[in-house]
């Protein structure tokens, strides 16, 4: 099981090669901990595997109006 401190790393590195919004992320990450209840390390497992299964690409697609998220 991968270190929270991993994870964030790897998310970072996801981000930058996408070039996706760290501050986005972060919004959706916060969402799932607020709204959700979820620990930081459950929010930004599913948010990586939200960019492995092109999720985060289609919303960047479909919000798309000059500005990436």
């Amino acid at each position: 099981m991968k270190k929270l401190e991993e994870l964030k790393k790897e998310l970072d590195t996801i981000c930058e090669s996408t070039k996706t919004s760290r501050k986005g992320i972060q919004c959706l990450i916060d969402y799932y901990i607020k709204s959700l209840g979820w620990s930081e390390s459950e929010a930004i497992k599913y948010t990586i595997k939200l960019f492995e299964n092109g999720t985060i690409e289609m919303i960047k697609v479909i919000g798309k109006d000059g500005k990436e998220i």
